[in-house]
């Protein structure tokens, strides 16, 4: 059997730690198989927006074929602008499809949008249909046979993905920051820094400008280093070169075309405070604490695996045997559909 499993879609490199431990994890349990990664829509990957353009982009999902197709992420809100045409394919070829880690819960989601994916997905239904978060699936469930409540395969990679890590000259927690400024961060010099104690003072952006345009002006803000003999690593995970004064704006900004070295520096480090949900899904799936500092649909992945950041300041503390506990069951309900 080949199996082809979508790893090309990424707003941001974290939607490649879901893919990326979505393959290794399928080619783990079909060794007798050929695993491949493939592309996905190409509108979706590159945001494409004008129709001369996408007339011209080779989309070269067109052209892949393989008996078993399998798409993950946050793509059921333009399921049919992005996937519907070759889902039709597929299934009238005789092939099939799944969806594995794959939500509706998204800011840009409404109920018009997620029940024409219901009724598209009626007629064209997938082998197998596994959430990322509870959300999902109870929308789903009755609209697709071989549901199962899922979770977020970020929250495995350190299990399905070998990953090192490494020491810098002092010890270090992760920033990652994208829809606000980088917080100022402080500690009560008589302490030794934590999680728990880590003062988060929100910045105001520069002369009240939408973040959007404030963000071209971080070079300005204070430059710090480290905190309570720590540093701050920044992960900068929209990947482009355009912006690199943004990008490199702060001290030990890290930056790469790699994503699984992003998360060697989270397993390395002592923990993530980010408003990122996959920096601190990954930080959990490494075996360390998270503190999530943003409001948005998609952190109903967090609850899937019970993981409160809605108290206690956001912060967030792993539970491996959670983790593993759920990996053995979506491997199951994979095997039993696939």
């Amino acid at each position: 059997m080949k199996i082809l499993v979508e790893n090309s879609t990424w707003n941001n490199v974290g939607d490649g730690w879901y893919q990326y431990s979505l393959y290794f994890l399928l080619k783990k349990l079909y060794p007798d198989s050929k695993v491949i990664m493939g592309e996905g829509p190409i509108k979706r990957s590159f945001r494409i927006r004008s129709e001369k353009q996408l007339s011209n982009a080779l989309n070269l999902l067109d052209w892949q074929d393989a008996d078993l197709h399998v798409f993950s992420g946050p793509m059921l809100k333009s399921l049919i602008a992005d996937y519907g045409t070759k889902i039709k394919k597929i299934v009238e070829s005789g092939k099939q499809y799944a969806f594995i880690s794959v939500s509706g819960a998204n800011e840009a989601s409404t109920k018009q949008t997620l029940d024409d994916a219901k009724d598209f997905l009626k007629k064209y239904p997938p082998v197998f249909f596994s959430s990322r978060d509870s959300f999902t699936y109870n929308i789903f469930k009755d609209a697709v046979p071989n549901a199962y409540d899922g979770i977020c395969t970020a929250f495995l990679v350190d299990l399905t993905l070998e990953l090192d890590t490494f020491k810098m000259d002092k010890p270090f927690f992760v920033s990652s920051f994208y829809m606000e400024n980088e917080p100022d961060f402080n500690v009560d010099p008589s302490t030794t820094l934590s999680i728990e104690n880590l003062e988060v003072k929100h910045r105001k952006n520069k002369w009240g400008l939408p973040f959007k345009y404030a963000r071209h002006l971080n070079y300005t803000l204070p430059q710090q280093a480290e905190v309570g003999g720590h540093q701050i690593v920044r992960l900068i995970q929209n990947l482009n070169t355009k912006f690199n004064h943004i990008n490199f704006a702060m001290p030990n900004s890290f930056m790469s075309f790699n994503p699984i070295t992003y998360l060697e520096v989270i397993k390395s480090a002592e923990f993530v405070v980010s408003d990122r949900v996959h920096a601190c899904a990954t930080s959990l799936a490494c075996n360390k604490p998270a503190r999530f500092l943003f409001d948005t649909p998609r952190a109903v992945i967090f609850d899937r695996l019970g993981f409160d950041y809605k108290s206690n300041k956001g912060i967030m503390y792993p539970n491996m045997d959670k983790i593993a506990e759920e990996k053995s069951k979506l491997e199951d309900k994979i095997k039993q559909y696939i």
